[in-house]
């Protein structure tokens, strides 16, 4: 299968969905992540969201578009088209509609956009952390096991040195826990979980 992530910014789908690209990698599936924008550190933050979609097992493709002229309109909607034609996926993921970033919004309801076609399924991975308090609650329907790739995971998150030199140990033990309570829910040791946009199936 070919899936397609896509994330707001380099270190998003490592943090939010690092443990479920592992298990499509580690079971031969072609994973491409696409990184949206880079708010800082541009040269830094390439590197390091390239060694991290290498230690996942996962391309990577960088759009690099300007984050002060990234927003929800017909030009970004038409990239992220032009993503899926080249790559046509059997899944997508993209970030949360309700996030708290604008960043992570904007990317969501452009990718929904881009999906209208109705090819293939479409699941929202977890709000960004750190983030800021919502009004919204996510509400998880889909729940990947990840205890078998819960360490690539950590291993891909650390890839970002720029954002653990922020962040430090509590952002990893926060990344750690998140997986925990979500494996407890499923009695796993460690999960992932996603939204449903859409999950089309072909019987």
């Amino acid at each position: 299968m070919r899936i397609v992530v896509f994330s707001p910014h380099p270190d998003d789908a490592e943090v939010l969905m690092g443990g479920t690209i592992a298990r499509y990698a580690k079971k031969g599936h072609d994973v491409l992540v696409v990184v949206v924008t880079i708010p800082n550190q541009r040269e830094r933050r390439v590197q390091e969201a390239t060694r991290a979609a290498g230690i996942l097992g996962a391309r990577i493709s960088i759009l690099d578009i300007d984050p002060y002229k990234l927003a929800f309109d017909r030009k970004l909607v038409e990239t992220l088209d032009g993503i899926l034609r080249g790559f046509p996926p059997d899944v997508i993921y993209t970030s949360w509609i309700n996030d708290s970033h604008q960043d992570h919004v904007c990317v969501a309801r452009a990718t929904i956009a881009a999906a209208r076609k109705n090819y293939c399924p479409l699941y929202m991975y977890e709000q960004a952390m750190p983030s800021g308090v919502m009004p919204f609650a996510f509400k998880p329907q889909v729940f990947v096991d990840i205890s078998d790739t819960i360490e690539t995971k950590i291993k891909s998150v650390l890839a970002h040195e720029s954002q653990f030199q922020s962040f430090s140990d509590p952002w990893i033990e926060g990344i750690r826990g998140r997986a925990a309570f979500m494996g407890f829910r499923i009695n796993v040791e460690y999960a992932e979980a996603f939204e449903v946009v859409k999950d089309i199936k072909q019987i």
